[in-house]
């Protein structure tokens, strides 16, 4: 089968992913299938809401970001309103990505191995909270799951949102057509929205040739009821990981 993927994430994302995957031979086809709208003034609540949250800062034990769009834009903020950073916070990332944009400032932040929220939830210092206040950094949306399981183990959750995901629209049948024109078998999915969107837009027979990755088996447990036969979970998306799991795909093909 020809070596070419696609790569599903937004805009700006997976350059370095990429670049490695294309320096090991294999073409990549960057298609995002969601844009991130960061808040501004103009959005009014919502946008005052995530800056009060980082004003807030020195308030909360704990800051996880659950997104490098979250970090991103979550640093930028922060540099904003705060010359010198708070002390005394435990930051934490779900994935190195997520880490990455707060080297700037000095942050070392802790990343589980596995990148989705169980993993982080598997880390020692997420298990015992009582009273603890944390902040999680995401877009809007999303899954529940990691505020409800810290709740749980006795911390005071909030939310800073900073930003919406808005789906990319295509025309009728233009994702079957570049998979087929493009000889595409494979594809990087890294949410469950993305994956129902994949879905929705491709062909049945389309579907059934294409090797879909994903970093967690909650989302590929998606897959059945999706029409999507090839699903593979890759728990770390970063390029080494990435073709490690595109050699194993490859090695069970031949």
């Amino acid at each position: 089968m020809s070596q070419t993927i696609l790569i599903t994430r937004p805009e700006g994302q997976g350059a370095d992913m990429m670049a490695q995957l294309e320096a090991a031979g294999w073409q990549c086809v960057h298609k995002p299938l969601l844009r991130i709208a960061p808040f501004t003034e103009e959005h009014g609540a919502p946008f005052y809401s995530m800056k009060q949250h980082i004003m807030d800062l020195d308030h909360y034990d704990v800051v996880i970001s659950v997104s490098g769009n979250a970090s991103s834009l979550a640093v930028d903020m922060i540099d904003q309103y705060w010359p010198q950073m708070p002390v005394g916070i435990d930051w934490y990332a779900v994935g190195p990505s997520s880490a990455k944009a707060f080297q700037p400032l000095g942050i070392d932040m802790q990343v589980p191995t596995h990148n989705h929220s169980e993993g982080l939830l598997e880390l020692q210092g997420l298990q015992n909270l009582q009273d603890k206040k944390v902040l999680i950094l995401r877009g809007v949306g999303g899954r529940e799951h990691l505020a409800q399981s810290l709740t749980a183990r006795g911390a005071h959750v909030a939310y800073c949102e900073l930003y919406q995901r808005q789906a990319v629209r295509f025309a009728q049948g233009e994702l079957s057509a570049l998979l087929t024109q493009q000889q595409i078998h494979y594809a990087l999915l890294t949410s469950g929205e993305m994956l129902q969107q994949l879905a929705n837009e491709l062909d049945d027979a389309i579907k059934q040739d294409l090797h879909v990755i994903v970093p967690s088996q909650r989302i590929a447990n998606m897959a059945p009821e999706l029409n999507i036969t090839h699903i593979h979970v890759c728990e770390q998306i970063n390029g080494q990981e990435l073709l490690d799991c595109l050699n194993k795909i490859n090695n069970h093909l031949v």
